[in-house]
């Protein structure tokens, strides 16, 4: 009986998470962040390794950078940059950053990151 559990505890965790990527792609594709850049790719996996483990938030230049630069084949220095470029090439207004994040720029990669991924954690909830 446990392994049945497991399995559709696997397949529930497996379901959120593709949920939450869609999020993650759906606020990226209303940001208007081009989809050519490194830092596009890079916020995604930023967004996964976040999901996994929330706590990456607070210790992104020790974590979460190093964690997405290897996953990328880049330095963690390049992983800040990218992300932080492609935040700032985002072609959306200032009134379509405050209805997708709550916020309008400037806005750095930490606040981005944490801002996105509480918006998605509330809407997933059901609560907005």
């Amino acid at each position: 009986m446990n392994k049945t559990t497991n399995k559709t505890e696997d397949k529930r965790t497996d379901a959120d998470q593709r949920k939450y990527a869609l999020e993650v792609y759906n606020i990226i594709h209303q940001l208007g962040i081009p989809a050519h850049l490194r830092g596009y790719e890079m916020i995604k996996t930023a967004m996964n390794e976040l999901y996994n483990d929330p706590d990456m938030i607070y210790a992104m230049t020790r974590e979460l950078y190093p964690a997405v630069a290897e996953i990328h084949n880049r330095e963690p220095e390049q992983a800040e940059r990218n992300i932080r470029h492609a935040i700032e090439a985002s072609r959306a207004d200032d009134e379509t950053w405050r209805k997708v994040l709550g916020t309008i720029r400037p806005i750095c990669n930490s606040e981005f990151l944490a801002t996105m991924g509480e918006v998605i954690r509330i809407k997933l909830a059901g609560v907005a």
